[in-house]
């Protein structure tokens, strides 16, 4: 008969968990670059993190590619925790691993299709970035959500149930005032922007690079 202490430690898996740590802290790394070193070019208040691939690091060198790179290193990052959740081979856990998925690739698409500029008319790849990003923010909170879904028996995210559904439900209420705020300015125009859309855009990011980390620390526990 397999114990309960053998159960719980399939959910450790602290190379998937260390992948995963780099990838996000690469992120973040490129983040404070591109907002110390963009500073009078981007608002963090008014532009969204997307609006970084405009800006110029030095005369002839756009930011598009640092951009890139920080959504790959977050998707890569999230790929790795989609492994060791699928490594804790705990039935019920499709779901979650179909929109962590999801997530990644709106990550990818994000790093490869660039935003509209502020301004222009609306193309095609634009409307492409939006929508993956859109669908991204909403299937990560999801993920954790049906993760800590009440009922699973030895549950390693189960110690930090509360935690991660709150920071969900943050994630969530963050994307429906950004999204609000996008649906404002298309109907207005962006001289009517009442929402600031960079600053709850950012912190939109910092509450899931918390509830990322949050699923990644069963990951890394002790045996």
């Amino acid at each position: 008969m397999t114990s309960p202490k053998i159960i719980a430690a399939r959910a450790v898996s602290p190379v998937h968990g260390r992948l995963a740590i780099f990838g996000m802290a690469v992120a973040v790394a490129i983040s404070i670059d591109l907002h110390l070193r963009l500073s009078s070019q981007v608002s963090p208040i008014w532009q969204t993190l997307s609006e970084y691939v405009y800006g110029y690091l030095s005369p002839g060198s756009t930011a598009a590619p640092l951009f890139g790179a920080m959504c790959l290193a977050l998707g890569f990052g999230s790929l790795a925790l989609l492994g060791g959740i699928a490594k804790a081979h705990r039935s019920g856990y499709e779901s979650v691993l179909v929109l962590l998925g999801v997530w990644c690739a709106g990550l990818f698409v994000l790093a490869l299709v660039p935003v509209d500029p502020e301004g222009q008319a609306r193309s095609l790849a634009g409307q492409i970035h939006n929508y993956a990003a859109l669908t991204a923010f909403l299937a990560l909170p999801a993920a954790a959500w049906v993760l800590t879904r009440p009922g699973r028996a030895r549950c390693p995210w189960e110690p930090r149930r509360t935690t991660i559904r709150r920071l969900s439900v943050a994630s969530f209420a963050a994307v429906v005032i950004v999204l609000g705020g996008f649906v404002w300015t298309m109907l207005t125009g962006p001289s009517h922007q009442e929402v600031t859309l960079g600053l709850f855009e950012r912190l939109l990011f910092a509450v899931d690079l918390t509830l990322l980390a949050t699923m990644v620390r069963p990951l890394l526990s002790h045996r």
